[in-house]
């Protein structure tokens, strides 16, 4: 029986198997500079054109170098919502998203099952016979739904199905942040109490756990549990606050309308503009009709335009990375800027003009973006995030000096605020840091070992 811990992430994932009886994280992807990931970025791409289906970094790239077709990203951020039993339609069919989230799993378990046979006569060599992975153990945040239990049951059940449409036959589920702990628990020399930190794309979650080399090899490690809480607010929220106060203002977001200064543009176009997974609502033609009408009426016109140029050029997508790339660049500077250029440069397929580039200073437009500016864009939502951490104390009955380490993992625990503020929250405690994508994909993995093996 083959197995894996697959951890199916908002921004990014990976998948853990059994090679040569060692735990180890597949390569999923080979970049364009030729070294392989671990990481895939939870992306697929439709390609209009060869009705191929691509993804991850391979997704992201045919989209943004201008190939027709369909992006999506932050997938996970349906489970849990509504929207999850909508269908959406891709040329002429139309499909339900555990469709279309299959199909990216399913790609994962490809790629697992290919590095197994791969590995089977060594240098690349293949048997003849792909070993089938047909066990698998999904890690899941501590809440898809802060405030509905019947969604957040109902997320479960989605991904269940999810992963069976995909192939895999035998289907659990683990807690993100315990499956950290048990990654981490591989390092502990002596017993300790461990605050697990993790903040993903799109949850923060948090686990109290017992830790020890003698804890590590009991089976039942339910009485080591002693808080587990988390909220729905991580990496992509991040990103589409800093593009709300950075970015959209340059594309229009606050222009006073001419006849009434007290109001201003509509903000849900730029909401949506700033969210991965309802940016191709903007392409329909009755939205750019409605923007058309809305130009007539704002003062600042030239920014209406800008936004009519980008949403033609069906850029959205590429803005919404640009904005991700430079809250990275903001964990170790202190001010970067949008290239927003990118956007607009005019090449064979472009559908804007010269002379409306010149006018709307595309060409050389870039937006300058300040860490003080993104702290203060996400002052709402760290304090949700500390909060949690908090209660998941409180649930426990200890406060923050039982506290002997806290184990961090996730992209946005990179953030210099994040550190700082978990800093003066546990002083006392000792901070380690995890690796940011692969410590919960390691620690499902071991849950699958003790599960199915």
């Amino acid at each position: 029986m083959a197995i894996c811990g697959l951890d199916f992430g908002t921004s990014n994932s990976t998948v853990g198997v059994v090679k040569n009886n060692h735990n180890t994280m597949v390569p999923l992807e080979l970049d364009s500079t030729g070294d392989w990931h671990s990481t895939l970025p939870s992306a697929l791409f439709f390609d209009f054109e060869t009705d191929d289906i691509s993804f991850g970094r391979s997704a992201i790239a045919q989209y943004t170098s201008g190939h027709s077709g369909r992006l999506m990203r932050s997938m996970k951020s349906l489970l849990g919502s509504s929207t999850m039993n909508d269908k959406t339609q891709i040329k002429r069919r139309f499909y339900t998203y555990d469709e279309i989230i299959s199909f990216f799993v399913s790609s994962l378990k490809h790629k697992a099952e290919e590095y197994l046979q791969s590995d089977v006569n060594g240098n690349g060599g293949h048997s003849g016979n792909s070993p089938n992975i047909d066990s698998v153990v999904i890690g899941r945040p501590v809440f898809f739904n802060d405030d509905d239990p019947t969604l957040d049951k109902s997320a479960e059940s989605h991904l269940a199905d999810i992963a069976k449409l995909a192939g895999f036959k035998h289907v659990s589920f683990q807690y993100e942040p315990i499956a950290a702990a048990f990654d981490y628990e591989q390092q502990v020399s002596k017993e300790e109490l461990a605050l697990i930190v993790d903040i993903g794309g799109g949850t923060s979650d948090f686990t109290l756990i017992r830790l020890s080399p003698e804890r590590h090899q009991q089976p039942d490690r339910k009485s080591d549990f002693l808080g587990n809480h988390g909220v729905h607010i991580g990496g992509t929220d991040f990103d589409r606050r800093l593009s709300m106060a950075g970015v959209m203002p340059w594309f229009g977001l606050g222009s006073p309308l001419k006849e009434r200064p007290s109001l201003s543009m509509p903000a849900n176009y730029y909401f949506e503009l700033a969210t991965w997974h309802r940016i191709h609502l903007l392409y329909e033609r009755g939205v750019q009709l409605e923007l058309n009408n809305l130009k007539q009426q704002v003062q600042d016109k030239a920014s209406i335009e800008r936004l009519l140029a980008l949403l033609q050029r069906r850029k959205g997508h590429h803005l919404a990375a640009l904005v991700e790339q430079a809250k990275i660049e903001l964990s170790a500077v202190e001010t970067t800027e949008v290239p927003l250029h990118k956007l607009f440069d005019n090449g064979p397929d472009s559908n804007i003009s010269n002379d409306v580039q010149h006018t709307l200073d595309l060409a050389q437009a870039s937006c300058p973006i300040t860490r003080q500016q993104l702290q203060q864009s996400l002052e709402r939502d760290i304090d949700s995030i500390f909060t949690a951490l908090s209660d998941t104390l409180q649930q426990a009955g200890l406060t923050t000096d039982s506290v002997d380490t806290v184990f961090t993992t996730g992209g946005s625990t990179a953030l210099p605020m994040i550190k700082t503020l978990i800093g003066q929250t546990l002083p006392n405690a000792r901070l380690v840091d995890g690796d940011l994508y692969t410590s919960v994909g390691s620690g499902l993995l071991m849950e699958a070992r003790k599960r199915y093996q």
